[in-house]
């Protein structure tokens, strides 16, 4: 089932890091400045969620359409081509995020999936972690 974003210039990055987690929970969306990049020439990450698309370098207002079935790389690229965004999706992994430059040719939904079971095996692991000498003190 396809799932769509809006994008405009005045929307902040934070609204639609929100729009894409409602549909995806355990991956985000990070955008890099076009203009700027760091020493190795790679964009540099906008820290600021309250950042405007529009300074992130939103060229065109719009809406674009994703699935269960688009790549990362699809929608990475889409949206570098469609409307001049570079963004990155992030796995959760537990209380982590990771980069998913490994995997980019999986689907939103297997690296949800992931994320999910993951985070799931983590979360159960840290409920059994408990000090059974606690209180046991002599």
């Amino acid at each position: 089932m396809a799932q769509t974003l809006y994008l405009s210039p005045r929307k902040h990055i934070y609204e639609l890091q929100q729009e894409f987690a409602a549909f995806y929970p355990y991956l985000r969306l990070d955008l890099f400045h076009h203009q700027y990049s760091d020493i190795t020439g790679r964009p540099v990450k906008i820290i600021a969620r309250s950042s405007l698309l529009e300074a992130a370098g939103l060229k065109e207002e719009g809406s674009m359409d994703i699935s269960d079935i688009m790549t990362i790389s699809e929608l990475e690229s889409s949206m570098k081509e469609k409307f001049g965004l570079i963004v990155q999706v992030i796995r959760q992994s537990g209380s982590i995020w990771l980069e998913t430059t490994m995997t980019d040719d999986w689907t939103l939904k297997q690296q949800n999936d992931h994320g999910r079971e993951l985070s799931k095996h983590i979360i159960a692991d840290q409920a059994e972690d408990f000090d059974l000498g606690r209180g046991n003190l002599s």
